[in-house]
Order: C-alpha cells, then structure tokens, then sequence
C-alpha cells in the first residue's frame, strides 16, 4: 500500500521491550508530535519511559498473540493510525500485517536478514563479524524479512568492549527512528512491491543508506556510557 501522497497523521508505537530508543526520541519535538499513543503486550521499560515522557499508554494484556493483534488492530483503526513503530518482540498476526501492509515499521539491532530474531546481537558477536549496523523495515511475510527502508553500518572495534560497538548501533537506530518518521511525516517513503523508495534520497554517506537529511537525525548524539571506553586489553579471537 502506497501512502506517500497521505502524510500521516498519527502514529502509535508497540513495545515489549526497555524502551531506550523511544526514550531518547520522544525527546525530539517533531518525533513527538507524531506518536499518538504507546500500546505495550506487558508492563515493561517501554511503559514506564513513555509515561515520563508525557505520553498516553495502553497495556493489551492478552493471553496470546493472535488476540493481541486482534485488539491492537481495532485500537488503529478506530483512532485511525496511519503508521506503527514497532518494538513489540512477537509476530504480528496476517490479519493486521494484511491491513497495515507498509505501515508496520520495525526496527532491529542488526543487518537483516543475516541476523534474525530476539537473539540476534548475540548471534552478531558470536560470529565475530567485522562490521555491525541496524535496520529499519516494513513488516511483511516473515518476520525480520520485511522491506528494507534504511540500514547502517559500522566497524566492529575488536579492540574495546561489544558493549561500544553495541552503543554505537544504538545511537544509529535512534538516528534512524527520527529520519524515517520524518521521511514518513513529509509524504516521501513509496513501496513498490517488496522495494522501498524515498524520494531525493542520497547514498553519499558511510554509515547511513540512505543517507540522513534531517538535521535533527544528523544531530541527534548519547554519551558512551561508563565502562564502554577503554580497551579491555588483548583480543582473544573467537575462531
């Protein structure tokens, strides 16, 4: 489905998770002003910061998923959604991906579809891989197998702690969060079967495909926490 000449104008966010990213971009005006409402399956980290940060919460507290998906689609139409960012660590049922087809935004700590699943940072330092990054897509058929709407990349610093690299990521997807909302909110995003085009994007950058152009992404920065500076020494390899 093709909603670029429809700019949205609400948006709700799932999550089951801790809710760092959400944190960090409700902080940003424009962000804000988009998110209507933040739906979580269980009471979680995402709740908690979403209610700091002034935001409505509904907790659909289900007994499985395909009744949750069931509530959730009811919830977006009726208070008529346009797009969802989903944090939400479950599938999505068919029933709500064939009614929000292209308007499920998921974002994964990870290059898809190498690295899959809930598990997948681990998966990323247990293959000792040289380059780490994220990815923003639009759920489809299979999960962590959407259409991909942008993807980073960064080295893998073999010489600190995972946690750097795994902050480095963080403040990608973050970045990230904010260029899509904004790509979405200004009408630019279009699906063309399972590939997705923003219009006027540039490729130009090192890190981000495609590139960011929305000054608050580009300036959007987090201290590395405590602990992820130093070199912790020699590197065992992990072959």
């Amino acid at each position: 489905m093709n909603l670029s000449s429809h700019p949205p104008r609400r948006c709700v966010i799932t999550a089951s998770t801790g809710g760092a990213v959400i944190n960090e971009c409700l902080n940003n005006p424009l962000f804000k002003s988009l998110i209507h409402s933040v739906i979580c399956d269980q009471s979680c980290g995402a709740a908690d910061k979403a209610r700091a940060r002034g935001m409505p919460v509904e907790i659909f507290s289900e007994s499985n998923n395909e009744k949750f998906c069931n509530r959730l689609l009811d919830y977006l139409q009726t208070h008529k959604i346009d797009y969802v960012f989903s944090f939400y660590t479950k599938f999505y049922s068919e029933r709500i991906r064939r009614a929000y087809a292209d308007r499920l935004v998921n974002l994964h700590p990870t290059l898809l579809p190498a690295f899959k699943g809930n598990d997948a940072w681990e998966y990323v330092q247990a293959y000792g891989v040289r380059f780490a990054g994220s990815t923003m897509e639009f759920v489809h058929e299979r999960m962590d197998e959407g259409k991909i709407i942008l993807q980073t990349v960064c080295p893998w610093d073999a010489n600190r702690p995972a946690e750097f690299t795994r902050h480095r990521v963080f403040v990608q997807q973050c970045q990230s969060l904010l260029q899509v909302a904004k790509w979405l909110a200004d009408g630019r995003i279009r699906t063309d079967g399972c590939r997705v085009t923003v219009r006027d994007a540039r490729f130009d950058s090192c890190e981000f495909s495609p590139a960011l152009d929305f000054p608050d992404a580009l300036r959007f920065t987090c201290p590395v926490p405590a602990g992820c500076k130093e070199s912790p020494g020699p590197v065992m390899s992990v072959n």
